[in-house]
């Protein structure tokens, strides 16, 4: 056993050129993500079993004011050092230290004592002791090791899976304890305190650099000259991609926000972690080839095809499975949210493909396109949100989001085949495939969810349906594949090679 663990840790370890680092860490960060949104996704179905939408939405507000001040307040020190071409940034990391340090004791003492005031926005007064509960896990990020951050900049990320692996464990393991014993929404709080408290001491297990509070005035300004863009982005993109939560829970109450959000983070699963993974991987690949631009091209078609070969036809088999999912899994108590599970399952696949832009952004100098961008969205969304929700209710919410998103790819397509003198054809190329394919194994899945639903229980259909849409995907690649040599094979050659 320990020699089967040591080949596997010089097999997935980062080594040989910047392709095969960037793929094997692409697989470690998948990993990552991976791992982590499956044991999120199973916490939602245990917890759906035995908590209520309202105690997810009163989970939701404060987690929401969480998001808002830690968005208010991001200076983008992470990716400014990512981006940095020096291999050691060491003398940085005090400064960043005591900046987080600071960072994070000031959006605490908002939280505690603004609690009365947020719930009082939201009319729910029970979120005054969550909110201040959960003010700890801010403080407890805040502590973090910052060397943490060569886990990204030197392509690392089998370290940082197992950082991030041992929060997201101890998270569900406590979650889920406490909501047996007692069901109540202090089970989310509780998961969340352990598995960050776990997170933080992992931080120093994995990394040797040990932090002190130093403060270095010149460094602190060479930071936050980069970050300026990163937080204007942050605070835009917190009104775009947390906004309808706001609205939700203002103007529908704690239960539709549950919905919603449970809706949302299913729907947007598997887009999330896809989106996560390109930018977690390709922004500190693209820094090091950025004055390359042939291999800039190279690298984002290649970026652009693995995004659309997986999250195309997760979101389309995700709408397609809606109906028979939440029944089977989440009871009927959660019927409502199937509807806007479907149009945020949409949206979730022109968010994945979209994201494929934002890294190359940042790591060619310029992260002002994504503030610019969801600056755009975001007021085409406060223009549309009212009037739809008003009229269609929470699917009105979700056609809002995916609105937005529509009117935001146009855009950073122009600034990408500018940015990297390419073609529109060209990239049109690269999703044409999975597109006709995540199209055609719709309508088949569909074809069996409707036929089997009929004649047999929602568990079956789930079951039937998922299975038609894997078979028919599968098999129309590897037609395309032997027909046009659309690159599949060399993609999963690189893979092979990279292990």
């Amino acid at each position: 056993m320990r020699r089967l663990l040591r080949w596997l840790k010089r097999a997935l370890s980062p080594s040989g050129s910047l392709s095969s680092r960037t793929v094997t860490n692409g697989i470690w960060t998948a990993v990552t993500n991976a791992s982590g949104q499956l044991l999120q996704i199973t916490l939602l179905v245990v917890l759906a079993r035995l908590l209520s939408p309202a105690d997810f939405g009163l989970y939701g507000i404060a987690t929401l004011t969480l998001t808002a001040l830690q968005r208010f307040s991001r200076l983008g020190f992470d990716t400014a050092l990512i981006q940095r071409q020096e291999e050691n940034v060491d003398p940085y990391l005090d400064t960043v230290f005591t900046l987080q340090i600071l960072r994070g004791a000031l959006i605490a003492g908002i939280t505690i004592v603004g609690a009365p005031l947020i719930a009082t926005f939201f009319a729910e007064p029970r979120a005054t002791a969550i909110l201040r509960a959960i003010a700890l896990v801010m403080l407890l990020q805040a502590l973090y090791n910052p060397g943490a951050v060569y886990f990204e900049k030197d392509l690392k990320f089998h370290k940082e899976f197992a950082m991030s692996f041992s929060g997201a464990a101890s998270r569900f393991v406590v979650a889920v304890g406490y909501a047996l014993v007692t069901p109540s929404v202090w089970a989310l709080v509780a998961g969340a305190v352990v598995g960050n408290l776990v997170q933080l001491v992992a931080s120093y297990v994995i990394h040797d650099y040990r932090p002190w509070p130093r403060f270095d005035r010149d460094r602190a300004a060479m930071l936050i000259n980069y970050g300026k863009w990163i937080f204007g982005e942050s605070v835009i993109s917190f009104f775009y991609t947390d906004g309808d939560d706001i609205f939700v829970g203002r103007l529908l109450g704690s239960a539709s926000l549950g919905l919603y959000q449970v809706a949302y983070r299913l729907s947007n699963a598997p887009a999330t972690e896809i989106a996560h993974t390109i930018s977690r991987v390709s922004m500190p690949a693209y820094s090091k080839i950025q004055d390359d631009e042939a291999a800039l091209r190279e690298g984002f078609h290649r970026v652009l095809q693995f995004s659309s070969l997986a999250s195309i036809p997760m979101g389309v088999g995700i709408a397609v499975v809606a109906p028979v999912f939440v029944p089977t899994f989440l009871g009927d108590g959660w019927g409502a949210m199937v509807a806007p599970m479907q149009v945020l399952a949409v949206f979730g696949v022109l968010r994945s493909v979209r994201t494929c832009a934002s890294p190359l952004f940042r790591a060619l100098g310029q992260p002002d396109y994504n503030a610019k961008i969801h600056a755009i969205r975001l007021v085409l969304m406060v223009v549309t949100i009212y009037p739809l929700t008003q009229a269609y209710g929470l699917v009105g919410t979700a056609l809002s989001v995916l609105v937005t998103s529509v009117v935001g790819i146009p855009i950073a397509t122009v600034l990408v085949l500018r940015l990297i003198d390419d073609d529109l054809r060209s990239l049109v190329a690269v999703v044409a495939v999975p597109v006709a394919g995540s199209l055609l194994m719709g309508a088949c899945a569909l074809a069996v969810r409707r036929a089997v639903t009929a004649t047999t229980g929602p568990a079956v259909s789930f079951v039937a349906t998922v299975l038609t849409g894997i078979a028919v995907y599968g098999l129309f690649l590897l037609a395309a594949e032997r027909r046009y040599e659309i690159g599949l094979q060399a993609l999963l050659g690189q893979f092979r090679r990279s292990l």
